[in-house]
């Protein structure tokens, strides 16, 4: 899959771009989980206190309790998600490094998604493996503000346009200007979103539920 053209120049031409964007796989497992890898991975590098997660907080159970789960136990459960292709999502790479995650899967298979925010499930016009859903991103520290997350959000859609998906869900903090810390952004921004097309359909105290028609 190719990134998403970027603005053109003063020639008209599109400046490259170093990162390309890749759905999650099998085979890419291995580099998922060096992203994410809680003692040397850069996903959550200045942030130490999700470094267990290797996003699987939104495939949990809200009956069971998010703290019972440790850095090996996520790691594992991650593991088994990929290996046998129930993991899906997409990964930016600079070269051979992956700089960037997006957790962005059909309906079906976040099913304890909105239970973990605390919201009511939108309400869907088809059936939950015809729609999908994007709950986190996740940029390495040293590569944020280039654009990364908005290539994944390209990336993603087009990818669920181009299998035949009714249309994507998204899950923007309600957040203002004092809101700066990364922790605070990891859904995305409502601008971005709205920038992609994207259009609120549910607004709650904590989050704006905005969602893109792909048919």
């Amino acid at each position: 899959m190719g990134v998403p053209a970027a603005a053109c120049d003063h020639r008209g031409m599109a400046p490259a771009v170093p990162w390309r964007i890749e759905p999650l796989t099998p085979a890419r497992g291995a580099d998922y989980l060096r992203f994410f890898d809680h003692e040397h991975g850069p996903a959550f590098a200045d942030n130490p206190e999700w470094r267990t997660c290797y996003c699987h907080f939104y495939e949990v159970p809200p009956a069971l309790k998010w703290g019972d789960f440790d850095g090996p136990a996520n790691r594992t459960a991650m593991t088994a998600r990929i290996a046998t292709g129930e993991m899906e999502g997409f990964l930016a790479y600079d070269g051979d490094e992956v700089v960037g995650w997006v957790n962005a899967q059909p309906w079906h298979k976040l099913v304890h998604a909105c239970a973990r925010m605390r919201v009511a499930p939108p309400p869907l016009h088809v059936p939950p493996h015809e729609a999908a859903a994007i709950v986190c991103f996740v940029i390495a520290p040293a590569r944020r503000r280039q654009g990364i997350a908005r290539a994944l959000l390209a990336g993603a859609v087009a990818s669920f346009a181009a299998r035949g998906f009714a249309c994507v869900d998204a899950f923007p903090w309600n957040t203002g200007p004092q809101d700066a810390k990364a922790t605070d952004h990891y859904h995305g921004t409502l601008s971005m979103f709205v920038a992609a097309g994207f259009a609120p359909i549910a607004t709650h105290e904590t989050l704006t539920v905005v969602r893109k028609s792909l048919r």
